[in-house]
């Protein structure tokens, strides 16, 4: 690193972490030679596969603030939790996918407000398997005034909405690709890596073994058919994720997920206290599968049961009317790619999931940020939710949880 572009020494990171800052800084125009670069501690973030780390870049006036994505330092964590194998797939993302999807929409003139931009802009993505490096730097959305939402509270009408809505449009662009462009489109068919992780993992078969125990137990004696039905789940939940995260099982229908769509991975934008504006992060688990899967993971994690009653069928249509909408606009057949019966009917197919997933994610969502446990050690199987106020939110989340998909019958 050269004499006049330093690095703070408040955080102590690899070299390939440095370089990598230097030639992000490069590609946005700052002078070789004559910036500075500082790095800071991000926070917990709640990740098991990674770190996340502000970046500063000045050069007299100038100055930008980025965030650098990279594996965990930690050999043995990055083993643990496949980390490398999944982010090659979020810069696969970053680097072919979503650069490919906004060109489509814009040669199709499709305005912003009307489309799927809704990512952070990439500056610089590296990846090295042999040597295990791997980095992504991109724009900090924070200083536009985008902020997640506080996890342990469920998300309200207008969070909501905004999510179905980005949703529908980022599903329908996988349609329209698939329907006008099969052949790009086939590069995009990603096959799932969250399953291959869980299998590699003795600790993330510990921690959902583990998590459907712990939702099992929340069911009282009045609960029979539920109880039934969760004990099933948990004697067959391998071979029910494998036909869930196996794109082929949803076809015609099968589109290009998010994969991870919570609400530690959604940006939100506001005006008047309003939020206006959303952005998905974290795109380590994209995979071509079901529709019903980002649907349903964000409406059962991130919403209770009241908003459910009162909403749920609301959010399907909203889903399903972006969705329509942006396909009619790019020049496709809505009812030939994806009549709602036929949604439905994925739903119905695949809704499992979305309780298997909840059952892994409501005790971290359920865990005050003050009392998460140390993401490099212990049993994180036992770490989540374990004060009691934690104890009474993940109760009564985990439960509407299962009610519900037993009443919409998807369980």
């Amino acid at each position: 690193m050269t004499e006049s572009s330093k690095e703070s020494q408040s955080v102590q990171l690899p070299e390939f972490v440095r370089q990598s800052a230097i030639r992000a800084a490069v590609n946005l125009g700052f002078t070789p030679d004559k910036f500075h670069v500082r790095f800071e501690a991000g926070s917990n973030c709640d990740g098991l596969v990674g770190e996340i780390h502000r970046v500063t870049i000045t050069e007299g006036n100038r100055q930008e603030d980025l965030f650098c994505k990279i594996p965990p330092l930690s050999a043995a964590r990055r083993e643990e939790f496949n980390s490398m194998t999944l982010f090659e797939r979020e810069i696969i993302l970053y680097s072919t996918v979503l650069p490919a999807v906004f060109e489509f929409q814009r040669a199709k003139n499709v305005p912003e407000s009307e489309g799927f931009f809704n990512v952070p802009k990439c500056y610089l993505t590296l990846f090295d398997a042999d040597s295990e490096e791997s980095a992504i730097l991109m724009e900090n959305l924070s200083n536009k005034g985008y902020r997640m939402g506080k996890k342990i509270e469920p998300v309200d009408l207008d969070h909501a909405r905004l999510v179905m809505t980005s949703l529908g449009r980022w599903h329908g662009l996988s349609l329209a690709l698939k329907d006008q462009k099969p052949e790009l489109f086939e590069r995009f068919k990603l096959p799932d890596v969250l399953l291959p992780a869980v299998k590699n993992s003795d600790q993330l078969v510990a921690m959902f073994a583990a998590a459907l125990e712990n939702a099992i137990s929340l069911l009282g004696p009045d609960d029979e058919q539920e109880r039934t039905k969760m004990e099933a789940l948990r004697d067959d939940h391998i071979q029910m994720l494998e036909v869930c995260l196996d794109g082929t099982k949803a076809e015609p229908y099968a589109v290009l997920n998010h994969g991870d769509c919570w609400i530690n991975n959604l940006l939100y934008g506001y005006k008047d206290g309003k939020p206006i504006e959303l952005a998905l992060i974290d795109w380590q688990l994209a995979r071509y599968v079901s529709p019903a899967l980002d649907v349903l993971y964000f409406l059962f994690c991130c919403t209770d049961d009241t908003f459910r009653t009162e909403h749920f069928d609301e959010m399907i249509q909203v889903y399903h009317s972006s969705l329509t909408a942006l396909l009619e606009r790019l020049g496709s057949d809505p009812e030939a790619l994806l009549p709602f019966t036929a949604l439905q009917g994925q739903l119905e197919s695949f809704g499992k999931f979305a309780v298997l997933m909840a059952a892994f994610d409501v005790p971290i969502l359920c865990t005050d940020p003050a009392e998460m446990p140390d993401l490099n050690g212990g049993d994180l199987a036992e770490g989540f939710a374990a004060s009691p106020e934690a104890q009474l939110r993940y109760a009564n989340r985990m439960g509407g949880i299962i009610r519900d998909a037993v009443r919409y019958g998807y369980l």
